[in-house]
């Protein structure tokens, strides 16, 4: 759904958002194994996961569409 001009840095952005995630998630989810137990922790990920699943198949991300324009000359 990006315009070809802007992917490069629709790319970079996703990217560096990717490493953020993974620069604060892996301690916090270390410490919440150690807190909760390792078992505990990845049920809590796996429900994490299972809500972001069921909020976009009931949004209207899952039907987009890229609507493409025609140029006149």
């Amino acid at each position: 759904m990006t315009p070809n001009r802007l992917l490069g840095r629709m790319r970079a952005t996703m990217r560096s958002m990717n490493r953020a995630a993974v620069v604060i998630g892996a301690p916090l989810g270390g410490a919440l194994a150690l807190w909760c137990g390792q078992r505990t922790t990845v049920w809590i990920a796996v429900a994490g996961l299972a809500a972001a699943a069921l909020a976009l198949t009931g949004s209207r991300f899952r039907h987009a569409q890229l609507e493409v324009q025609s140029r006149s000359r």
